[in-house]
């Protein structure tokens, strides 16, 4: 998964509040809060294949 993808979606839906595109805006923090969620549940129920 790309982890950068969270990240990218919080600085657009920053730079559009600032300009004032308010569907737009709500839009990409939704997708925001979606894929944040969707990361934590992916990442919660995993296990984790470490190696040491």
């Amino acid at each position: 998964m790309y982890m950068f993808l969270p990240f990218l979606l919080a600085l657009f839906a920053v730079i559009t509040t600032l300009y004032g595109k308010y569907k737009t805006s709500y839009t990409l923090w939704v997708l925001l809060s979606v894929t944040t969620v969707a990361w934590f549940i992916h990442h919660a129920t995993d296990s984790l294949n470490l190696s040491f």
